[in-house]
């Protein structure tokens, strides 16, 4: 398949043209990732440097040298002829630091300035180490000594770029709400499309993330008589499979557990195409949280901690695999929720933003104010069956771990012991 690729040309001291090594390998390198606009401003941006450089006369023979050029770089940007967003900026201050990295990354490097850049540099470390905040900034040194000598006198280094060396600390909210158990009840109850109605018994039931949920594909959800091929305890319930998208050799071929081809392979030769982890754009491409795997084969499975919840779940599968026969899916993709209405896009694999669409009718339709009410977030889902799992079913946080997939279990070498208390925990509670 043929795509756009940026390339760097420069001109040389003698008029030549050139496309320097390191530009054209780091673009090589981001291609896999990278969405071509980004791709293409993150080449301009080290075009840009390497052309401030070239103009300003400034040395480049080791890592602070290299810091130096780049920091008066940014100035210029910010308070230049042309000042430009700090925004701005700051998205360029990442790309040069993705370059330098890849730079460093290298057996070799070609051109003297990637050579600099590649050199020793607190900046560019691959960890920015927690300092106090009277020492975070040790890398100006060098800027505040050299402005000093050309300004005989103390530099003021700009504000807005002393942030930009600050590392970026977020910390995501975690949400705590969930829906009630009435209000779980209600949404699946009153959910009409069968198909949205099997996504709200799962997410509620097992608490699956949502990118471990759209990864599934048909073949991971298989009658409750199939545990055993796994390992697991055949609880009466549909047996649900969440696999690594890529890496996982659990693809409905073969049960063995050594040698399997990946599903990274079948998607390419069946398919020929990729999970979304790379196919879709940014916002819709789907992480992966190193969820706990189970099985060599690169996978675990769920615990049904709603017993209802299952029953209506097996209730729905033969229906969702109907549709699936209906519109021909297997000659599109292996997965298993789809987008079941849009008559453009039906039949295809369900988006992460359907899915948020799917859950907020669903809270709507019960009175809930999605993302902002109580329950109204999707991974309120996620929260309601730990909530469930502890007080109803009275399972211990070792057990939860368990169920949710929480990568953090303290010991990882009685994964049976675990996984059977736990199946033992589970039906002795229903009963």
């Amino acid at each position: 398949m043929l795509v756009p690729f940026p390339l760097l040309i420069i001109s040389t001291e003698d008029g030549q043209v050139e496309v320097p090594e390191d530009a054209f390998q780091f673009a090589l390198n981001r291609a896999a990732v990278e969405k071509f606009d980004a791709l293409r401003r993150m080449v301009v941006t080290v075009g840009a440097v390497h052309d401030f450089w070239r103009r300003s006369g400034l040395t480049m023979r080791a890592g602070e040298d290299a810091n130096l050029v780049i920091w008066n770089y940014l100035a210029k940007r910010l308070t230049g002829p042309r000042p430009v967003l700090y925004s701005t900026v700051r998205t360029e201050f990442h790309d040069i630091r993705t370059y330098v990295r890849f730079c460093r990354s290298q057996d070799r490097t070609y051109s003297p300035f990637a050579q600099a850049l590649a050199a020793d540099s607190r900046l560019f470390a691959q960890r920015i180490p927690v300092r106090p905040t009277a020492a975070i900034l040790q890398h100006l040194d060098v800027q505040r000594m050299r402005w000093a000598e050309l300004q005989e006198g103390q530099a003021d280094f700009p504000d807005d770029l002393k942030k930009l060396a600050t590392p970026a600390v977020k910390t995501a909210k975690k949400i705590v709400k969930f829906p009630t158990e009435d209000q779980m009840d209600d949404m699946i109850d009153l959910e009409p499309n069968p198909l949205y109605r099997a996504a709200l018994c799962l997410l509620a039931a097992q608490g699956p993330r949502f990118s471990e949920f759209l990864q599934m594909w048909r073949c991971d959800v298989l009658p409750a008589s199939y545990a055993s091929k796994f390992g697991a305890s055949d609880d009466g319930n549909p047996f649900v499979i969440y696999a690594h998208p890529d890496a996982s050799t659990w693809t409905g071929k073969s049960f063995a557990l050594r040698a399997g081809i990946s599903r990274k392979e079948v998607l390419k030769q069946d398919w020929g195409t990729t999970s979304c982890l790379w196919n879709s754009s940014r916002k819709e491409r789907l992480g992966w949280k190193s969820m706990l795997l189970f099985d060599r084969r690169a996978l675990s499975w769920g615990f049904w901690v709603v017993d209802r919840y299952a029953k209506e779940f097996a209730r729905l599968v033969p229906q969702v695999l109907a549709l699936h026969e209906e519109l021909r899916t297997d000659d599109r993709h292996p997965y298993f929720w789809i987008n079941p209405t849009d008559s453009k896009h039906r039949g295809g694999q369900m988006r992460h933003r359907n899915l948020r669409r799917v859950v907020g009718v669903a809270c709507r339709r019960v009175g809930i104010e999605p993302h902002f009410d109580d329950g109204g977030h999707g991974h309120g889902l996620r929260h309601f069956c730990e909530w469930y799992a502890k007080t109803k079913i009275g399972l211990s946080p070792q057990e939860i771990q368990i169920v949710l997939r929480h990568r953090s279990v303290d010991s990882q070498e009685d994964y049976g012991r675990r996984l059977s208390d736990l199946h033992k925990a589970l039906s002795a509670r229903r009963n």
